[in-house]
């Protein structure tokens, strides 16, 4: 478009009428510069610019380009702000919503806890959708938080038990009151109230399991089939490191710093003195021969260290001594250490013994051998930096975070029979650390003759924490928990706090939710009070040599009685289930409910919140299940007819066994938006 010759004029006119008018108006307001006066202004601006930058030199330039880029940052970081506000008030304006698909119950299809783990994935990654659970505006989901909460059922909401075989999802709203013949009216309510202000529907779930027996519940929603990209990705590691030369050189097997932090080793560090104040000692630094590493198996007896035994690289004793515990010994685990009171009497050596001659043994140089030795070293009180352990460099068939005892890889790898019973005397244990010395040291050269990928298995698993990772967003997981989650299924997770008590597990997910995408944590305290789970690992302690496979040291959080073990515990025989007090019972449910009313109001909006209590009622499967271990171990021990009836396993406690098991794995699930 031309512009007219008048034009020009015609603006100058309005900028002095404008000027006049101002001064007109106040005398101390400024004049309007016009264009040609900005002009000029600019002009001088730059000129006194450039000579002030001749006057001090190139650090002025410096300053002045770095200045440049500042502004340009903020304008960008301003920009990006603006956007991710539009993008949450938008968010805002279509919030997500959860509704149920009863075309994916079709056939009675149940819900199994995997399934909720899926829905899970579906939300924060590129997962497939699930038929079940309709997500709309699934993209504004900005975090999830998950909660296990074992011991809720439909009673306790105030609804009426379902059938074991339902699968559709049902409301949360009390039934009207009803009233008996006698007139009594009774008004049905809720022990967790705040189930029915925060969910309309419950979600009947299945737990994973057989047909006798129960699974993990929390094993298996926290890990999940690998995708076919991950898969390839693994298996071409795999032949890279079969590939490898086999070597007579055992520091390929030392585990990594990162690996010593995950199996709970005890942290390095710098001793002015061979001992430290509170006991610990560390292994003194002597400088080593050249392609020289003197190489030693440790092992230990005894929660209360009551043995060591060190043997070289070739089996051969160097070192064995018993040891007096500094504490008063409640049980010598006879059946497990081989020890007992006569053994002890005569035995006058100390922890503080064992630690000196230790120091003289090895020096800052020696790999040390053990199984689990993150627990021998830490009996011992020894900081150590090179450690081969084989629970780590041979697998457990289930993979990490499992660890196989080294009983079974005895019997697996050596075809050797360890820490068997005395012939004729089953309650004299044949644990003898020299014995799982010697084994350690045997599993290690057959290692490397065989070389790196001898004594592993395919493990086609994760954990939800490395898949949700792995997306293209690389989302941040956390993991609050009972017991010590950073050292076993939540290794992975960028977070993992350990928690004694319900009331630390909401402290720590208030803490965490804001910082990270995904975080779950289970309220146990419910589940403990009802007698459906033991604190700690007192239960699976107690039993872990009947439970082939797995390594009693592994460290596992909350121990339910027949859902948290890779197998399924029992309650030992001599232990009978206590009945909880009605008022303990209401305090728990009030906790609960106070804990979640706490937990959903402190969520940031637009985060889903999804509540599984995994299994129903495990007791009366325990005892069962217990029962059926103590009459197939009287089986192979005394002759039948010297079993007790009431010991004796009927075609009768079959079917009830089987039908516990149905009703054990029947759950809940619950789903709703912030």
């Amino acid at each position: 478009m031309t512009q007219s010759p008048g034009e020009p004029r015609k603006k100058k006119a309005k900028t002095d009428k404008l000027n006049k008018a101002t001064a007109s108006n106040s005398d101390s307001a400024p004049l309007l510069p016009s264009p040609a006066q900005k002009k000029r202004k600019l002009a001088e601006d730059e000129e006194q610019s450039t000579t002030v930058a001749e006057d001090v030199g190139e650090s002025v330039e410096v300053t002045a380009e770095g200045t440049a880029a500042e502004k340009e940052l903020t304008k960008a970081e301003k920009g990006k702000a603006k956007k991710r506000r539009k993008e949450e008030q938008r968010a805002l304006e279509n919030p997500p919503s959860f509704s149920f698909d009863t075309r994916g119950f079709k056939g009675g299809r149940m819900i199994q806890v995997k399934d909720v783990r899926d829905f899970i994935l579906h939300l924060l990654s590129d997962e497939k959708a699930q038929q079940w659970l309709y997500v709309a505006n699934k993209r504004n989901v900005r975090r999830v938080v998950a909660v296990m909460a074992p011991g809720i059922t439909a009673p306790t909401l105030g609804i009426p038990q379902p059938a074991y075989s339902a699968n559709l999802p049902f409301g949360l709203a009390l039934p009207a009151p009803t009233t008996s013949a006698e007139g009594e009216t009774t008004t049905p309510t809720s022990l967790l109230p705040v189930f029915q202000s925060l969910f309309s529907h419950a979600c009947p779930t299945r737990a994973p399991g057989e047909k006798n027996k129960m699974h993990s519940c929390y094993q298996a929603f926290t890990n999940c089939p690998l995708t076919g990209g991950e898969k390839d990705r693994r298996e071409k590691a795999r032949k890279e490191q079969a590939q490898l030369s086999k070597t007579n050189d055992p520091s390929i097997y030392l585990l990594t710093a990162e690996q010593m932090t995950e199996q709970a080793y005890p942290e390095t560090f710098t001793f002015e003195d061979w001992k430290r104040a509170d006991g610990w000692i560390e292994a003194p630094w002597k400088k080593a021969a050249p392609g020289v590493k003197k190489v030693l198996c440790l092992t230990e007896d005894g929660s209360e260290l009551t043995r060591v035994s060190v043997v070289d690289s070739t089996g051969k004793r160097i070192y064995d001594s018993l040891v007096k515990p500094d504490k008063p010994i409640l049980d010598y685990l006879t059946r497990y250490s081989g020890l007992n009171a006569e053994t002890l009497a005569p035995v006058t050596t100390k922890l503080v013994d064992i630690q000196k001659d230790l120091t003289a043994l090895i020096d800052y140089n020696t790999i040390l051998i053990g199984h689990s030795l993150e627990c021998d070293l830490r009996v011992i009180k020894l900081v150590h930096s090179y450690v081969i352990d084989t629970s780590v460099v041979y697998q457990h068939p289930r993979g990490p975070p499992f660890k196989a005892s080294l009983k079974w890889l005895a019997q697996k790898w050596l075809k050797r029979e360890i820490q068997n019973a005395v012939a004729g005397d089953a309650s004299v244990g044949g644990h003898d650390s020299e014995e799982d010395a010697r084994t350690c040291v045997d599993l290690l050269n057959l290692k490397m003759q065989k070389g790196p990928g001898f004594g592993e298995f395919t493990n086609d698993q994760e954990t939800i924490f490395e898949r949700i990772s792995r997306g293209p967003e690389g989302k941040s997981t956390a993991v609050v928990d009972h017991g010590a989650p950073g050292q076993w299924h939540g290794a992975k997770a960028k977070t993992a706090i350990a928690c004694t008590n319900d009331e630390e597990v909401l402290q720590g997910m208030l803490s965490s939710i804001e910082g990270h995408d995904f975080t779950i944590g289970r309220f146990m305290d419910l589940s403990h009070t009802l007698g459906w789970s033991q604190p700690s690992n007192a239960v699976l302690g107690r039993n872990s040599a009947n439970l082939p496979g797995i390594n009693s040291s592994a460290t596992t959080p909350s121990t339910p009685l027949a859902t948290d073990g890779a197998l399924t515990p029992s309650l030992p025989e001599s232990t009978t289930p206590t009945t909880p007090s009605p008022a303990d019972i209401l305090a728990a449910h009030a906790s609960l409910n106070a804990r979640l009313s706490a937990l959903h109001a402190a969520l940031p909006p637009l985060t889903a919140l999804i509540l599984f209590t995994g299994h129903g009622d495990p007791q009366e499967m325990a005892r069962l299940t217990a029962k059926k271990a103590k009459f197939d171990r009287l089986w192979k021990t005394v002759k039948q007819s010297e079993i007790a009836r009431e010991d004796r396993w009927m075609e009768e406690d079959d079917r009830k066994l089987v039908d516990e098991v149905e009703k054990c794995r029947a759950g809940l699930s619950f789903y709703c938006m912030k």
